[in-house]
């Protein structure tokens, strides 16, 4: 298997509950290195799923067999890393641009001009989100928001393309994401591909 452009992956534990997160390494023989932050692990050899965050491809679920060890790279911050054979690609879901999902985030926004106002996102993708929220918007309307996706903290800037009429909660809004910084977009990324799973591996939890 290749990848286009993998930074980042998610480590599955024999339980089939999220271990930790890895940085992604190939060279030129496509030969697959994982680098851990977390401080947690052991030396193991095992067979697991490992969810692969390409940019181009998607998120692309395999099972492989890792081998976990100390990391001896004194030059590295990441104190364990793992060499990857990639045994089966299991499902390869929607490329990130057209992946959306739903969610339910109440936050706070403020408009260009120094409004105010809540609302709650109902669903997300990498280009944007719907914006329902008590206060009437009008097209083209910019604002800014901030939440912790995945963990780390997104200021992130949107501006409204199309009112949706009236629904539960007030009005809802089609927003597109506007002026995002490429580590945002990656880890807004991230966060839809993560929840995609979720929602593949718990179906009743689905909002």
């Amino acid at each position: 298997m290749k990848f286009r452009d993998c930074e980042t992956c998610m480590v599955y534990g024999t339980d089939n509950k999220p271990l930790s997160r890895a940085r992604v390494q190939t060279d030129e023989k496509d030969k697959v290195t994982l680098y851990f932050n977390n401080y947690k692990l052991r030396n193991i050899r095992f067979k697991t799923y490992v969810d692969f965050y390409d940019m181009q491809q998607g998120l692309m679920r395999t099972w492989c067999e890792l081998v976990i060890r100390k990391n001896t790279n004194k030059d590295m911050m990441e104190p364990w890393m793992a060499d990857v054979k990639v045994l089966e690609v299991a499902d390869v879901f929607q490329r990130q641009k057209d992946l959306r999902v739903r969610v339910n985030i109440s936050t706070s926004f403020t408009t260009d001009t120094g409004e105010y106002f809540s609302g709650s996102i109902k669903n997300i993708s990498a280009g944007g989100i719907f914006l329902v929220t008590s206060k009437a918007l009008q097209p083209d309307t910019r604002f800014t928001f901030s939440h912790r996706f995945d963990g780390e903290l997104c200021k992130v800037n949107a501006k409204v393309l199309r009112a949706r009429g009236a629904t539960t909660g007030g009005f809802g809004y089609g927003c597109q994401f506007v002026r995002l910084l490429p580590e945002t977009e990656a880890t807004i990324r991230k966060f839809v591909f993560a929840k995609q799973v979720e929602n593949q591996k718990n179906p009743e939890r689905r909002i």
